[in-house]
């Protein structure tokens, strides 16, 4: 069976995946996100690889799209692409294609299911797919280490103050109170969004994503699962279902 090759361009890094099948990853690669060197040369010539898909909320770098185009069959995710999920979003020229795709990829993990993927980047990011795979839409808020940076920028008195050392629900000293302020309200913001999108369409499975994931799986009271492929698994699905329409 032919191979899919996954690149995900970010702001900060790249990511790049071989997926053999729906779920199986036998390869990845992670640079900075200006190289694009090293996944040249580990798929150049590769004749097991047969299609390729790139997404980039970053710069994609110089020549890559040239050369992948001149490889693979090859495939830019973009707002017209086909997808194969519904998407209700009204405005979907402004949808981070990050966000379809990880919701895709909740679709993948959990088909028949309600998900919520709550991604833990710079921002938080919550988006909600139902049991039928429609995107219905979702929430951009502050990331948890945004709110700590935010409280030292915008006021005179507050210091520079790092998520680290966490050790109390209720602050003891301006800075403990800044770091449980943040991080616990970052936290119990998620509990009630999953609250909220529960009694909105029924029991959904939570997935965290992101650099913060694991850190705010402690803190949840709700059970939830750490995927940090779904982004990718989601980009692979996007790729066979257009392979199959062509």
């Amino acid at each position: 069976m032919p191979s899919n090759l996954i690149i995900d361009v970010g702001n900060t890094r790249t990511k790049a995946y071989v997926f053999t099948d729906a779920l199986t990853v036998s390869e990845r690669w992670v640079t900075d996100a200006g190289g694009f060197d090293e996944i040249k040369a580990q798929v150049k010539g590769r004749q097991d690889i047969q299609s390729c898909i790139l997404s980039a909320s970053g710069k994609v770098p110089e020549g890559a799209e040239e050369f992948l185009a001149a490889e693979f069959n090859y495939l830019r995710l973009k707002t017209e692409t086909p997808l194969p999920i519904g998407n209700t979003y009204r405005t979907p020229n402004t949808l981070g294609k990050d966000r379809i795709a990880a919701v895709t990829g909740a679709s993948v993990l959990y088909p028949g299911k309600n998900c919520l993927v709550i991604d833990t980047g710079t921002c938080i990011t919550y988006d909600l797919i139902n049991a039928a795979g429609i995107y219905l839409g979702g929430n951009i808020s502050p990331g948890m280490r945004m709110r700590l940076e935010a409280m030292d920028k915008f006021t005179a008195a507050l210091p520079a103050v790092e998520p680290e050392g966490l050790d109390s629900d209720c602050g003891y000293s301006t800075e403990s109170a800044m770091r449980a302020g943040a991080v616990w309200g970052w936290a119990l913001e998620t509990e009630g969004f999953i609250r909220r999108f529960t009694q909105k369409v029924g029991e959904v499975e939570v997935i965290l994503c992101g650099g913060d994931a694991s850190l705010l799986q402690q803190l949840l009271e709700r059970t939830s699962t750490v995927r940090q492929d779904i982004l990718a698994v989601g980009l692979n699905k996007i790729l066979n279902h257009n392979v199959e329409q062509a």
